[in-house]
């Protein structure tokens, strides 16, 4: 059912995606869209974005704060910029962000209207590395928060009337509160000065464990006050707190290792949403909600649905569930992954082996079961070949009967397993078969 909502859209994409496609390896282009959307997943997470979809290599986020859309958008550019420091032009990401601000159509988990058409349009106009806005984001958002400069009017196609546009210049950052942020030296570098590493508000939980640390000096404040006075005192400090907890374990508020807006119902709302559409084969919406679950309670990490299906989707949505894998690390990520690198489906399984690899759990991955996946999946000779050099190392006796078979004298053999047969006829002998 169709629903109504003023949001705040956004829109970003990579410059230059189209034309560096056809001067990258299949390798470079998907290493470079898997740093893409770890940078950008990892920031919203910090911002209360909601990834709605991918076009192409776009990402359409909604936001029901206009400064913290704007803020996002300037947290995106210094975690591009930091990561692109030092790297050379090929390896490097820009980006351009464009804001607006409007009712929107929600169906589902997608949203329409004239706000997205005219963000849409906006973001063709920004230049790289920029950040432009229309004149409702400029009204609705806390100026005191994010820097602007006005750009004026322009004509957008499709838009009757003109509409103001306005940037967010770098360099001109203003925070209303400074203390305690460690935004680390290369943070005059970037064009905001490191927005990408400011923390979330911490959530209630983690608030009362900081009340909590307080309590031995408050002890000993009442120590000193009469006695009538020191119950008093003692009551109007426990009963604050203990209603807070009541409410905390009523409403399934966050627990102190869960940071920020939205957790609780939300996020079981979320990952009920993921396991359906799992079910349904639904996967990339299934890692959308997951990943609107994860940025609510990242503790769901650890629920083992959630993580056998989130790595079961790198066969299907690699794109998303990679980055999302690579935020949330836990033992229950590890053993999926883990268990998926020995199961069919090649790709997936090299997909699975790999993220262990780089978590330095490489020693968890199936490398039995992946190296007689890569033998039956293989679609190259040279592949299939590789699979059979793999399994003469492991020496495991379970690889008899497929090496027995690619190995003997047969019509197939002779077309499509002509560069692996005098492998698998050594790896044979090894095992006592010749």
């Amino acid at each position: 059912m169709a629903s109504s909502e003023n949001l705040t859209i956004l829109f970003v994409d990579m410059v230059g995606f189209t034309e560096r496609t056809s001067l990258q390896s299949r390798d470079q282009n998907r290493s470079m869209l898997q740093a893409f959307n770890r940078l950008l997943l990892t920031t919203l997470s910090g911002y209360g974005g909601r990834p709605v979809k991918s076009i192409g290599d776009a990402l359409l986020v909604t936001f029901r704060s206009p400064t913290d859309g704007v803020r996002c958008g300037m947290a995106m550019l210094d975690a591009v910029a930091e990561y692109s420091a030092g790297r050379a032009a090929a390896e490097q990401i820009h980006i351009r962000v464009a804001l607006n601000v409007g009712e929107v159509r929600i169906e589902g988990r997608d949203v329409f209207g004239e706000a997205v058409n005219v963000a849409a349009r906006v973001e063709g106009l920004t230049p790289p590395d920029e950040i432009y806005f229309t004149e409702a984001v400029y009204l609705a958002m806390n100026k005191a928060e994010v820097p602007s400069e006005a750009l004026g009017e322009r004509k957008l196609k499709g838009i009757p009337e003109p509409v103001r546009v306005f940037r967010a210049p770098p360099r001109q950052i203003t925070r209303l509160v400074t203390g305690g942020e460690d935004l680390g030296q290369i943070a005059g570098e970037l064009p905001f000065g490191g927005m990408h590493r400011l923390l979330r508000k911490p959530g209630l939980m983690t608030r009362l464990s900081l009340r909590w640390q307080e309590l031995p000096a408050l002890a000993q404040k009442l120590r000193q006050l009469p006695m009538r006075q020191r119950w008093i005192a003692a009551g109007a400090l426990a009963l604050p707190v203990l209603a807070l907890l009541i409410f905390a374990l009523i409403r399934g508020l966050p627990t102190s290792a869960s940071q920020g807006p939205g957790t609780g119902t939300v996020a079981q709302e979320d990952l009920q949403t993921g396991h359906t559409a799992f079910e349904t084969g639904d996967r990339r919406e299934a890692v959308a909600a997951y990943a609107r679950a994860l940025e609510a309670h990242p503790d769901l990490k650890n629920d083992s649905k959630l993580a056998n299906n989130l790595v079961t989707s790198l066969s299907y949505a690699s794109e998303q569930a990679i980055p999302l894998i690579r935020a949330h690390p836990s033992p229950a990520i590890f053993e999926a992954l883990a268990r998926r690198s020995g199961q069919p489906g090649r790709l997936g399984g090299q997909r699975a082996a790999q993220l262990l690899e780089d978590f330095g759990e490489g020693a968890r991955a199936d490398k039995f079961g992946l190296a007689m996946i890569s033998l039956q999946e293989g679609p190259q000779c040279q592949d299939r070949l590789k699979a059979v050099r793999q399994l003469r190392v492991l020496r495991d006796r379970r690889a008899i009967p497929a090496l027995r078979s690619v190995s003997e004298f047969s019509l197939n053999n002779l077309m499509n397993n002509s560069c692996l047969r005098s492998e698998a006829e050594a790896a044979l002998r090894e095992l006592g078969q010749r």
